[in-house]
């Protein structure tokens, strides 16, 4: 039986919409950073079992409040992380979405880098069409990439789409087995896997 994955869901809720049918989130509301408590993995089933830590939009809260990031940071000390995925919405990179993946170095360590996928959203079909060229000509977007290892997924902002939430486990998993299985923990670490466990 393959070991459950736990990935950390960050970025601006404006590129996500939290609903009941949103595979990956469900409804939850973004946390304010003083209900860090709050901040649980939720458990889904999406062809695996998957913990799913929600920290969109904690980036903004947080700048003004550095216990927060200690918090948090205490927080993922408890876990180990296979995946941080970055949501961006498509077409809209902004300065916010920058700023979270500063905050994310900022908490986790540089070497919270090599565990970051990028995820970007979209609410119509068509703006994915053109996704792979625009890449190639949004220098902002390929250094972005580059930074985070390349490996990106899209899917539709509600997240409630079966197939495209399957291939984003299978993506997390590649992007697991590229790291040679190794989680991240919060002591700015890898460590990995005991073979037992696996």
């Amino acid at each position: 039986h393959e070991s459950p994955l736990t990935v950390v869901v960050f970025g601006n809720s404006a590129s996500v919409q939290s609903e009941p049918k949103n595979i990956l989130l469900g409804e939850e509301k973004p946390i304010k950073i003083l209900e860090t408590s709050r901040i649980v993995p939720s458990q889904r089933e999406i062809e695996h079992h998957i913990s799913v830590i929600n920290m969109i939009d904690l980036h903004e809260t947080s700048l003004n409040l550095p216990s927060a990031d200690h918090k948090i940071g205490q927080l993922v000390n408890e876990t180990e992380i296979n995946a941080f995925i970055f949501v961006v919405r498509w077409g809209q990179l902004t300065d916010a979405d920058k700023m979270g993946l500063q905050w994310l170095q900022r908490v986790f360590g540089d070497k919270v880098l090599k565990s970051v996928m990028i995820l970007f959203t979209y609410e119509r079909e068509q703006e994915c069409a053109t996704l792979n060229d625009d890449m190639k000509k949004n220098s902002v977007l390929e250094q972005l990439l580059e930074k985070c290892g390349g490996i990106y997924h899209t899917c539709n902002k509600s997240m409630n789409n079966q197939s495209e939430m399957k291939q984003l486990i299978t993506k997390i998993k590649l992007l697991f087995n590229k790291n040679q299985q190794q989680c991240y923990t919060g002591e700015r670490q890898y460590i990995r896997k005991s073979e037992n466990e696996s």
